[in-house]
């Protein structure tokens, strides 16, 4: 026999207050309505959910009390208003990496940029998400993930920007120098927690691929080397997110690397600096 949806929802929010306690009742009703396989709102038109389908909810509470994160058990992630497929192996899209796509689409309208690369696609949130508002924009994508192209290659076709994207497995922008393709804006959310912030990662995050988060001991292992394969260039744009506790150590090697150089700064919801903006000539 069945249990009332009301009941479930209850016993369930109580039970991962322990796991979210600022997003228990969400985690619930996406938990819910992942096992009944409908949307979130679907949820309330149900009375009963079955014994069988109780299991699984009892099953899926076991892996988030496991710190096994919620996108990985219903493989899915919102960014936006995108519904992006997730799994083990990549990163999960994270609302402050919104801040750093607003940015590039900023500077998509006041520039002329035709051709985009991004190192590290991930889910694909951010190529898929400007290449959604402009058409007639080029996107290279780039990661060393096979995991993370297939992935994102599927949430292109999801969204209708497949024929848009092209996607190329390899490290930084390598793949596009080899080819010779020619660009006018780099755009990144590449690997930059320190080894010092590590022990205090949530557990959730310890979960996901070491090398999509992990920026060496100082957290700046990326832009050092990308910033070397990009010193030779005459002039270029970058657009990357950041720590902010590399903020200060960031701009050092940039100055380091490049003359003539203009860095703007873009804050995160906290008040942070998130989001830096490069540009050299």
């Amino acid at each position: 026999m069945g249990q009332p949806l009301n009941k479930v929802l209850s016993w369930l929010e109580k039970e991962l207050k322990d796991v979210n306690p600022e997003a228990c009742r969400l985690e619930a009703e996406l938990l819910i309505a992942f096992v009944l396989g409908r949307e979130r709102a679907f949820i309330y038109t149900v009375d009963y959910l079955s014994e069988e389908e109780i299991r699984k909810l009892k099953f899926f509470l076991s892996l988030r009390r496991k710190k096994v994160p919620l996108a990985y058990i219903i493989g899915k992630k919102y960014f936006y208003d995108l519904e992006l497929i997730v799994k083990r192996g990549i990163l999960v899209p994270r609302e402050e990496t919104e801040i750093l796509v607003e940015v590039v689409k900023s500077t998509i309208e006041k520039g002329n940029i035709k051709e985009i690369v991004e190192v590290g696609v991930g889910s694909g949130n951010i190529s898929i998400s400007i290449a959604r508002q402009f058409e007639n924009i080029k996107i290279y994508a780039c990661d060393v993930s096979p995991i993370a192209l297939e992935v994102a290659q599927k949430n292109a076709k999801k969204h209708g920007v497949f024929n848009r994207i092209q996607f190329f497995l390899g490290p930084f922008i390598y793949p596009v120098l080899h080819r010779g393709l020619s660009f006018d804006l780099v755009v990144s959310n590449p690997p930059y927690i320190a080894s010092w912030e590590v022990p205090y990662l949530q557990d959730e995050v310890k979960k996901e691929p070491w090398r999509a988060f992990y920026g060496g001991w100082d957290g700046c292992e990326f832009y050092r080397e990308f910033f070397k394969l990009l010193k030779d260039k005459k002039k270029g744009m970058v657009v990357l997110e950041i720590s902010p506790f590399i903020y200060e150590r960031v701009l050092t090697l940039l100055k380091r690397s490049f003359d003539n150089l203009v860095v703007e700064s873009f804050k995160d919801y906290l008040g942070y600096n998130r989001v830096i903006k490069i540009k050299w000539h």
